[in-house]
């Protein structure tokens, strides 16, 4: 058996309202072949309902820069 080794980009981001965060988003994306994988947690749920959209525009902010990166690694 051989040893076979992936490298990936990790990029992290966290969406805080009034200095307070309320969800974390992270992505492992791949150098070359293979699938991103982006998760987000909410981590005050009493100020995402009260801030849902904001908390949505952060995290659609991230995944838009999460596909930035995507389109980087794969245009080299």
């Amino acid at each position: 058996m051989a040893l076979k080794t992936k490298q990936t980009v990790t990029v992290t981001g966290t969406s805080e309202i009034e200095g307070q965060q309320v969800a974390y988003f992270s992505a492992q994306i791949p150098q070359g072949v293979g699938d991103s994988t982006i998760s987000r947690n909410i981590t005050n749920q009493t100020l995402y309902d009260a801030n849902r959209k904001v908390v949505r525009a952060d995290e659609a902010e991230f995944q838009a820069k999460v596909y930035q990166i995507e389109d980087n690694l794969l245009a080299q």
